[in-house]
């Protein structure tokens, strides 16, 4: 190991008196020198690492550098750094003559704890410095030591601290400069098996599953475990009850108090961190520190300045050398995680910052976030290449929107963030996740309701992507009546002709139509198509989307050649003006395959849906709800083709893929089933197919009700099923 002190160490040295001179020969022992806190007899898990660090003590570590015996633990505050280093010490204090805890939170103190080392060792000197350099020339004649320095804070100031090489060194912090020296070792949160056992230690009553849950609300932060254990013990809570505490009032929730080996709690290390940074990066930094508080605890991609060159995805935190500086400082002091280009909050330091804050900021610091992420440049929702960025986005919406209720006073409007959220809706409802669509675009439209009004254009269109949502989770008429709103809003605020308002129609037209309305959807779905063919001309993508509605429309009303025409014209119309795999000319593509399919042109059929099948599974993911209706309707033109075994196959593994996805009683879940009866009736299988059919009629009659048309589909299919021999 190379020496890794501030100099080169002097072979003889004015001024001090070595009381017990060195010596290069090996000496006997005498008895070893000890100087540890006491070990912590609750110490929980770590077995890996403190094998890694064992091993990389050792130089066997596969993540070991050119210093072997020299290891940094780096981590947030209450991560568990000193525990780790300290149960190592202990486990390996027998393998080492010499064993020596140094606090280096502060200069003073490394100075204190080196200087009682040197005193211990019988050395003397009139000043400090020499003392320090009489310690290292003792150190490098023998190799049987461990030093443990102990959150180490200001690595610039510990140059000339750094003892020479020889023994094995242990060092704490924060700062993942301080990675640099030795082998860099993170230490992540507990796992949550230890969360449980730590939790189950200092508070017996509490139940395996109570303990999980408070493991996750805590997110395994060992120090707070730690501390949340000792105060369900004291306080003896239900778990429910403390976990509201928890979020309402995260410093009264026993974060607050010192553990049993006195390490103070967390609510004082992140307000001591915060106050640093104030400190040492300026107003800017805290600031921004506060604003990421009220975003989600989730990873926070960073963007760059756009005046020095293309910008990267990510908020824009200004200029260049501002951004460096605070997230560097933020860094250092424990307060966030740099990794990927993101920084990421523990969500325990993002509760306790925002509580920290006077209730009268919250409203004005709630607006600054919003304000920041809206500083992102998102790419089109619609397009599957964006989704990861708005998988990243996602979360901090949610947050935003969610703790607007709880802000005091009328709220500050973000143009740009409502814009944002728009997107974010968009972007939901095309990669199929309209679960979490519908709670965001319930949530936007109530507030921007009582912020705008329930005219606002931001208001009708948060509406108009509910009622999407809705109908795709196949709540019709809760979609139709959200539509009709909006649809009527329109009309009187905007006009008929408008685009807003005639996108309204069709979607309404699209809830009437799966509610068995097919004429009432027809004249709707007309009335749209002569407006925009009129306004915009026949090739234009709204009135080619039109024509679509109208096709589908005439298929359902049985005009399966007309609706074949049209969908043939649609589809050879989107190939030239949208190219041959946008989403949209794989829709038409998808209904074509249909039409053919139900007028007997089952070869053509099958061709063009195993195409689109094939792009949409590319683009979208097995899972996706258009891949499923390609594979569904690809099913049934099996079975259409005689190919039954195939056809069940298929529908079997759609049907279960959809009841996953949507659950039992979702109408795609039920067409999978109605599907999959047929095939067992084909199959002979007489028996299963009467118990399919009958569970769908039964959900279908819940469901949709006993008049709609695929109620009855069901009903006499099932009253068509052969009697088993």
């Amino acid at each position: 190991m190379a020496a890794i002190g501030g100099g080169v160490v002097a072979e003889h040295i004015d001024n001090v008196h070595l009381i017990s001179p060195p010596s290069h020969e090996p000496a006997p022992r005498l008895r070893p020198i000890r100087a540890l806190p006491s070990r912590n007899q609750a110490f929980t898990g770590r077995t890996a690492l403190l094998e890694r660090v064992a091993a990389s003590m050792q130089g066997t570590d596969e993540g070991h550098t050119d210093d072997p015996g020299v290891v940094s633990l780096i981590g947030m505050g209450g991560i568990g750094k000193t525990q780790l280093a300290l149960e190592y010490a202990h486990r390996h204090a027998h393998h080492y003559g010499l064993v020596w805890w140094v606090g280096a939170d502060q200069l003073a103190a490394v100075m204190a704890g080196l200087t009682a080392l040197a005193s211990q060792l019988g050395l003397t000197a009139g000043q400090p410095s020499l003392l320090i350099r009489a310690l290292w020339v003792e150190l490098s004649a023998r190799s049987d030591w461990l030093l443990v320095y102990d959150n180490l804070d200001d690595l610039g100031a510990m140059n000339d601290l750094l003892p020479p090489s020889g023994g094995k060194l242990l060092i704490t912090g924060r700062d993942p400069r301080i990675g640099r020296i030795g082998t860099r070792i993170d230490v992540p949160e507990f796992e949550r098996d230890e969360s449980i056992t730590l939790l189950s230690r200092r508070c017996p009553s509490l139940s395996p599953e109570d303990a999980d849950r408070v493991a996750a609300a805590v997110g395994d932060l060992p120090l707070s475990v730690e501390q949340v254990g000792c105060f369900l013990d004291e306080t003896r809570l239900e778990t429910s009850d403390y976990l509201r505490l928890l979020e309402s009032q995260p410093t009264a929730s026993g974060l607050d108090d010192r553990t049993v080996a006195a390490h103070p709690g967390l609510v004082s290390v992140v307000a001591t961190s915060r106050d640093r940074l104030m400190a040492t990066a300026g107003p800017t930094a805290a600031t921004l520190l506060d604003r990421l508080a009220f975003l989600a605890p989730e990873p926070i991609p960073l963007g760059s300045d756009p005046a020095v060159g293309p910008p990267r995805f990510g908020v824009q935190l200004g200029d260049t050398a501002t951004a460096a500086l605070a997230v560097r400082k933020i860094v250092t002091l424990g307060l966030a995680r740099h990794a990927d280009n993101a920084l990421q909050m523990h969500r325990l330091v993002h509760a306790l910052l925002r509580a920290r804050l006077p209730l009268d900021q919250h409203g004005v610091t709630h607006h600054a976030a919003e304000e920041l992420l809206a500083t992102i440049t998102l790419g089109d929702p619609d397009t599957p290449e964006t989704w990861p960025e708005y998988g990243m986005i996602v979360p901090h919406v949610r947050e935003l929107l969610s703790s607007t209720a709880s802000l005091p006073g009328p709220q500050l409007d973000a143009e740009g963030f409502r814009a944002l959220v728009l997107k974010v809706q968009r972007y939901l409802y095309f990669s199929g996740q309209s679960r979490s669509a519908v709670d965001i675009c319930r949530i936007t439209r109530e507030s921007w309701t009582d912020r705008l009004s329930p005219d606002h254009p931001d208001t009708l269109h948060s509406g108009y992507n509910l009622a999407s949502n809705l109908f795709e989770l196949g709540e019709y008429a809760q979609a139709r009546e959200v539509d009709q709103d909006v649809w009527n809003r329109r009309c009187r605020v905007l006009g008929m002709d408008h685009p807003d308002t005639i996108r309204s129609a069709h979607q309404l037209a699209a809830d009437l139509c799966d509610l068995g309305d097919f004429a009432g959807a027809r004249a709707l779905d007309e009335e749209g198509w002569r407006h925009r063919r009129r306004l915009l001309g026949e090739d234009h993508p709204d009135t080619l989307q039109s024509a679509h509605y109208l096709g589908s429309d005439l298929y359902e009303l049985g005009e399966r050649e007309k609706a074949r025409d049209i969908n043939e014209d649609v589809w050879q119309r989107r190939r030239r003006v949208l190219g041959e795999t946008h989403p949209d000319t794989l829709h038409s593509a998808h209904h074509l395959a249909s039409d053919l399919c139900d007028l007997g042109e089952l070869e053509r059929a099958r061709e063009l849906e195993l195409w689109v099948l094939g792009q949409r599974r590319e683009r979208l993911g097995e899972d996706h709800p258009d891949t499923l209706r390609s594979r569904h309707y690809l099913a049934i033109t099996l079975h259409r083709m005689g190919d039954y075994s195939q056809a069940r196959a298929l529908n079997e593994e759609v049907w279960n893929r959809r009841r996953q996805l949507h659950g039992d009683d979702h109408p795609d879940t039920l067409r999978s089933a109605y599907s999959l009866a047929d095939d067992l009736s084909a199959l002979q299988d007489y028996t299963g197919a009467r118990e399919l059919h009958q569970d769908t009629w039964e959900r279908r009659r819940r469901v949709l009700g006993e008049s709609h048309p695929e109620t009855r589909r069901s009903a006499q299919a099932l009253a068509e099923v052969p009697s088993a021999s």
